[in-house]
């Protein structure tokens, strides 16, 4: 009897795994679906040289990109495709609405290296329509 009364009191040193590892396959199918849609950027290659700008810039300029697909954005919205003759209403609206606060404006334009100069020029003529100051980005080479 005293073998029974023993068993009667020991612990359960098993603990059942399964659910705890089905928490965690859980948690990390949530983390890998929402860490690209939190960490949405804008793929594009910057063309690259040897220039270094050593000003460094007080203003905070209006960022314009237009990637390989020759699709348009300003901050992180996407305008439109340069290919189509519509994203000019959008590009100004959105340039408009940043433009509220006092001046001087200035946009730093970036392009994917494939894009070819003569995309770029309809941007850069509705920037100087609306007086906005431009900068084109370069990444700079490493040595």
């Amino acid at each position: 009897m005293s073998s029974w009364h023993s068993q009667e009191n020991d612990s359960i040193s098993d603990i059942n795994m399964t659910p705890f590892v089905d928490v965690l396959l859980v948690l990390l199918v949530i983390f890998m679906v929402t860490a690209p849609i939190i960490n949405q950027a804008i793929q594009i290659e910057l063309p690259k040289d040897s220039y270094k700008d050593d000003q460094a810039q007080e203003l905070d300029p209006l960022r314009v990109v237009i990637n390989s697909d020759k699709e348009i954005f300003v901050g992180d919205s996407k305008i439109g495709d340069l290919n189509r003759k519509d994203w000019v209403e959008g590009f100004q609206t959105k340039v408009g609405a940043w433009k509220q606060g006092s001046g001087p404006w200035f946009a730093d334009v970036e392009a994917d290296e494939n894009v070819a100069y003569g995309v770029l020029i309809p941007i850069i003529a509705r920037l100087k329509e609306m007086e906005v100051n431009l900068n084109l980005v370069i990444q700079p080479e490493l040595n």
